[in-house]
């Protein structure tokens, strides 16, 4: 899938001259996070909510607080190159030009999410597939979101966040899955399906474990159950001296 297909083709722009209070006021009542600068015939830079949560001094313009490092993409690009665009630089948006160089539209996570969702409407994924879109979410709203998609399909999911230092973080991982599977209705007390999670998330920590043996870190944990199994997927950076390095997503699952 390509992003021409899931891509906002109307993004909100704004002037470089715009003062900051007016891209507050347009930001607000767009609902969107994240404004474009445009010149004629060219886009010179973004805007994100970060951009504008220090108090502005008297006379900023657009021009002042936006950043010139865009990342363009074509509209061929694929969904998955997007994800790692987005992942890498940690743009608020890509921009989308199309054939001719031409504007065509904007790719955030939030439009990425909802045109997979949007995709998945016509086939039930997987409890691995929905184990992975859960842990992804980035927000609250996208997890409410995704913890009723996963109810449609017939499945239970669970959510929960772990931080350890390394001798802790394979425990840590294992405990605070069990609870919140316990605690949400995942999984019964059954010592079975205890373990059935356990298992899971051993699967999943050793793929974690090779990449960076040795160090703890900080984590999202996402549970889900259906199908006579259950899937568990991890997500997020190890350690402080990688509080900056890429993100990572090991998935594990075992039979109930």
């Amino acid at each position: 899938m390509t992003v021409r297909r899931i891509m906002n083709a109307n993004p909100v722009t704004v002037g470089p001259d715009t003062p900051v209070g007016e891209l507050r006021r347009v930001m607000l009542n767009s609902g969107t996070s994240f404004l474009l600068v445009t010149e004629p015939g060219q886009v010179v830079g973004i805007i994100s909510d970060r951009d504008l949560l220090t108090p502005a001094r008297e006379g900023l313009v657009a021009r002042d607080v936006m950043d010139t490092r865009l990342i363009k993409v074509s509209d061929e690009c694929t969904v998955s190159e997007a994800c790692s665009f987005l992942t890498d630089s940690n743009a608020p948006a890509l921009v989308v030009l199309d054939s001719e160089g031409e504007l065509a539209g904007v790719v955030s996570p939030r439009d990425i999410v909802k045109g997979m969702a949007g995709d998945e409407d016509v086939t039930r994924i997987s409890v691995e597939a929905a184990s992975i879109y859960l842990v992804m979410t980035r927000s609250r709203e996208y997890e409410k979101y995704w913890l009723e998609k996963v109810r449609g399909y017939g499945y239970k999911g669970a959510i929960t966040q772990v931080g350890a230092s390394a001798d802790r973080l394979a425990a840590k991982l294992r405990e605070s899955m069990i609870a919140a599977a316990v605690a949400l209705g995942v999984i019964s007390e059954d010592a079975r399906e205890k373990i059935a999670v356990s298992n899971a998330v051993r699967d999943a920590y050793i793929q974690l474990s090779m990449i960076n043996p040795g160090l703890g870190g900080g984590f999202k944990m996402a549970v889900v159950r259906g199908d006579g199994r259950v899937s568990v997927a991890i997500f997020g950076r190890f350690g402080h001296a990688l509080v900056d390095g890429p993100e990572q997503l090991a998935v594990g699952y075992s039979v109930i």
